[in-house]
C-alpha cells in the first residue's frame, strides 16, 4: 500500500511542477500583453465561473473519492453511475440557471458565454473516479498534456488586450476536453458507459453530496465570489492587483494542497482498522512536511516580494506589492489547516467538522468584503482573505481537537512558527534589496533560509528531528 502511496505521490508531484512551471511561463506574458484591466475582466468573470463549475462537482472530489476508494468490484460500477449521475443532473440544472443569469442581468456577455464549455467539463469531470481507484497516474498524464496544449496556444494566438476573448476560449475548451478524455478512457478501469444501467439509477447520495456542496460552495465564496466582489466594488484594476497578487500563492498552494488527494483515500481505507498507528503516522509526518514546506514558500515569497512585482508581473503591476506580502501567509494557513481537513476529518467521514469552518469563513467574507473593499480596493480585499484563511485554519484545527494530541502538535510547532516570525522581523530591518534584481533574488532566499535554519537550532525545535525520525521508519 505504502509503495503505492509513494508512487502516486510522485506522480502527483510531478504534476504540480508543472502546475508551477506553467503560470511562471505564462503570468509575465499574460500581464504585459493583456494589462491589469483586461486581466481584471477575467478575474471577474472567472471567478463567478469558478463558483458554479465548483458547485457542479459536488462533493465528488472528497465523498466521491472516499466512495469509490470503499468500493469493491460487486458494486463499483453502481456506486459509480448514481454518483456521476447526480452530479450530471445538478450540472443541467446549474448551466440553466447561468444563461438565465448570463441573458438577463450579467455584464460582459460574450465573455460569460464562452465559459459554457468550462462548465460543461465540470458537469461531466469524472476524474473523482480515477483518483478514487488509485489512477492518480492518468490524471496526471492528462492534466498535463492538456496544460502544455493551453501554453502553447496563449503564446501562439494571445497578442493584445483584443485577444481576450481567445484567452477566455482557450481555457473554457481545455477543461472540457481534459474531462472528455477520461470518458473515452473510462473502459479501461472496467465501466463502460454504454452498458450502465441507467434505469436503475438512485439519488441515494443526492443528501449526502448535496451536504459536503454546503463547505465547498462556503470555501467558493471566499475563494472566488471575492474577487466578483472585489471587482463590483472596486473596479476590475484593483480586481486585477488583488487577483494577480494572490497568483505564485496559490499555485504553490496547489502544490501543497494536492498530496491530500492521493493521502485522503488511503487514510480512509486505514480508518476503521483495530490498529489507527499507520493512520495517525501517516497523518503526522503529512502535517510536519506541511508546516515545514509552507513556512519556507511563505517566507521566500516575503522577503523577495519587492524585486519580485516588477520583474515578473511588470511595472504596471508595482501597487501591488503589500497584496502580494501580506497575501504570502495564506499558503502556510490553507495548507496547514487542510491537512487536519481535507486528509484526516474527511479520512474519517467527520463531514460536519469538516463543514462549520468553511461556512464561518463564507460569512465573515462576505460581510468583511462588503465593509473593506469599497473604501481600500484591493488592499481590502487582501486583508479580509487573509483574515478568512486564518479563521478557517484555527477552526480547522479546534473542531478535530477529539481525535488528535493537540497539545502535542501545538507544542512541537509553535517554535517553527517563532523561527519564521524572528526571520522576517530581520529581513524588514536588514535585507538585499539594494542589489540588483537577480543577485537579490539569491543573496534574499539564501540568506532567509539560514536565517532561519539557525533560528530552528537556537530555539530548539524538534519537528526536523521528529522528521527524519518518521522517514526512518
Amino acid at each position: 500500500m505504502f509503495k503505492k502511496i509513494d508512487a502516486n505521490l510522485i506522480y502527483n508531484a510531478l504534476y504540480q511542477l508543472l502546475l508551477i512551471l506553467v503560470p511562471i511561463l505564462t503570468t509575465p506574458y499574460l500581464a504585459r500583453t493583456l494589462g491589469p484591466n483586461s486581466l481584471g475582466i477575467y478575474g471577474y468573470v472567472a471567478a463567478i465561473a469558478a463558483f458554479l463549475g465548483n458547485f457542479m462537482l459536488l462533493g465528488l472530489n472528497q465523498f466521491g473519492v472516499r466512495t469509490i476508494a470503499k468500493s469493491n468490484s460487486s458494486n463499483l460500477i453502481a456506486n459509480f453511475r448514481d454518483l456521476w449521475g447526480t452530479q450530471i443532473i445538478v450540472g443541467i440544472i446549474l448551466l440553466g440557471a447561468y444563461l438565465l443569469f448570463v441573458i438577463l442581468f450579467a455584464p460582459y456577455k460574450i465573455f460569460f458565454l464562452l465559459e459554457i464549455p468550462f462548465l460543461i467539463g465540470y458537469g461531466t469531470d469524472i476524474s473523482w473516479l480515477y483518483i478514487g481507484v488509485g489512477k492518480v497516474k492518468r490524471v496526471v498524464i492528462r492534466n498535463s498534456i492538456v496544460k502544455l496544449i493551453s501554453v502553447v496556444f496563449i503564446f501562439i494566438f494571445i497578442r493584445d488586450q483584443s485577444d481576450l476573448w481567445k484567452y477566455f476560449l482557450i481555457n473554457s475548451l481545455g477543461i472540457l476536453l481534459a474531462n472528455m478524455i477520461f470518458l473515452i478512457d473510462i473502459n479501461r478501469i472496467g465501466i463502460r458507459i454504454r452498458q450502465i444501467h441507467w434505469k436503475k439509477y438512485r439519488s441515494r447520495f443526492l443528501s449526502s453530496l448535496l451536504f459536503l456542496a454546503i463547505p465547498l460552495v462556503a470555501s467558493q465564496l471566499y475563494t472566488n465570489i471575492d474577487s466578483a466582489l472585489v471587482g463590483t466594488f472596486a473596479g476590475t484594476h484593483q480586481l486585477a492587483f488583488y487577483d494577480q497578487s494572490q497568483k505564485i500563492a496559490r499555485v504553490i498552494l496547489a502544490a501543497l494542497t494536492s498530496t491530500s488527494t492521493v493521502i485522503m483515500p488511503k487514510m480512509a481505507a486505514l480508518d476503521g482498522h483495530s490498529d489507527q498507528s499507520r493512520l495517525n503516522k501517516m497523518f503526522r509526518l503529512s502535517l510536519d512536511v506541511t508546516l515545514v514546506v509552507s513556512l519556507i514558500f511563505a517566507l521566500l515569497m516575503m522577503v523577495n516580494t519587492n524585486n519580485f512585482i516588477p520583474f515578473f508581473f511588470g511595472s504596471s503591476f508595482v501597487p501591488m506589492r503589500q497584496n502580494m506580502y501580506w497575501v504570502s501567509l495564506i499558503v502556510i494557513f490553507i495548507a496547514y489547516g487542510s491537512v487536519f481537513s481535507l486528509q484526516l476529518a474527511l479520512a474519517k467521514g467527520l463531514y460536519r467538522i469538516y463543514m462549520i469552518p468553511y461556512v464561518v469563513g463564507a460569512l465573515y467574507s462576505l460581510f468583511a468584503n462588503t465593509l473593506f473593499d469599497t473604501k481600500y480596493g484591493a488592499m481590502g480585499g487582501t486583508l479580509v482573505i487573509v483574515t478568512t484563511e486564518l479563521i478557517v485554519c484555527v477552526l480547522r484545527i479546534y473542531m478535530i481537537r477529539d481525535y488528535i494530541d493537540l497539545g502535542e502538535i501545538l507544542r512541537s510547532h509553535y517554535k517553527m512558527v517563532l523561527a519564521f516570525v524572528i526571520t522576517l522581523f530581520v529581513f524588514k530591518i536588514v535585507n538585499f534589496d539594494g542589489f540588483n534584481l537577480y543577485l537579490s533574488f539569491v543573496l534574499n532566499s539564501i540568506g532567509a533560509l539560514l536565517c532561519f535554519v539557525i533560528m530552528t537550532l537556537i530555539i530548539h525545535d524538534k519537528t526536523m528531528a521528529h522528521l527524519l525520525y518518521l522517514l526512518k521508519i
